[in-house]
């Protein structure tokens, strides 16, 4: 009854009724001759109980072979058991992230305009320093995910659009050093008590609201990276090689930091122009 169990719950991996017919009847005519051959004298008084054993260990190795079975078989559901708590709470902490990230942007965008009162420029900084927080916030549940809870580092590695997705990150993250070292510049002359610290010009304020512009549709096109990354749009045979993925992404990341800090040190306001030319 036990091998007819295991029959039925792993098909793929059952012999055909035949052959375990046929494998039976060949034990059989084997032990055949020995018993003819056997001597008058010997006793055969062990053979029940050889058979019994025999007979009760059959269950517990069809049941040993059916959760072996079972675990190579599904290991997504084994993994998905392991820790569903700390797996959610991580998921949670990742799309919070990513909501604080849309809404200091959002607030950024609102208060990033030419003459700024002292009040709105303290906010900005306190956007901005959000934005840090969450960006930092998505970043390291982002590892979890993809390291502990999600489908593995084997698949993600090798799949195109995670690296895409790695890479919008980096976009994001990258661009946003110029408003930040603008925006600690602004705190600085406020802290030393200088005039007009929270005043920029047009053109200032127009670069900052195109930067956050930027980063805005990088978090943006985020979600469906993730949605085609998921289900392994893009990930063919697997044999993408992750170095490359990587290196792309490094590339991208230390090329906009580059460019975005020495943009932001060497900047220089026409409203500070106009007070040197004076």
């Amino acid at each position: 009854a036990m091998s007819s169990v295991v029959c039925l719950r792993t098909p793929a991996l059952a012999l055909p009724v035949r052959a375990v017919r046929g494998a039976r009847a060949s034990r059989a005519a084997a032990m055949t001759p020995a018993a003819v051959a056997r001597p008058a004298g010997v006793k055969t008084s062990n053979e029940p109980s050889d058979r019994a054993l025999q007979a009760s260990a059959a269950p517990a190795t069809a049941t040993s072979a059916l959760a072996a079975l079972t675990f190579f078989a599904m290991p997504e559901a084994a993994q998905a058991a392991v820790d569903p708590v700390a797996s959610a709470f991580a998921a949670y902490g990742h799309y919070l992230g990513l909501v604080l990230v849309v809404a200091s942007l959002t607030v950024e965008k609102m208060l990033i305009k030419p003459e700024m009162t002292e009040d709105e420029a303290q906010k900005l900084v306190v956007a901005d320093s959000v934005y840090g927080i969450a960006g930092i916030l998505v970043l390291y549940t982002g590892y979890l995910r993809v390291t502990q809870y999600g489908k593995g580092w084997d698949f993600y590695s090798h799949e195109p659009i995670f690296w895409v997705k790695m890479a919008l990150f980096g976009v994001m993250g990258s661009s946003s050093l110029f408003n930040t070292i603008k925006i600690i510049q602004m705190a600085a002359k406020k802290a030393n008590g200088e005039a007009d610290s929270s005043a920029i010009g047009e053109k200032l304020s127009a670069r900052m609201q195109k930067i956050v512009n930027g980063e805005l549709l990088a978090i943006g096109s985020i979600p469906l990276a993730a949605a085609t990354m998921a289900r392994g749009v893009g990930y063919g045979d697997g044999s993408f090689p992750w170095q490359a993925g990587a290196g792309g992404v490094a590339a991208v990341c230390l090329g906009l930091t580059v460019k975005y800090v020495k943009e932001a040190i060497t900047w220089e306001d026409e409203k500070v122009a106009e007070k040197v030319e004076a």
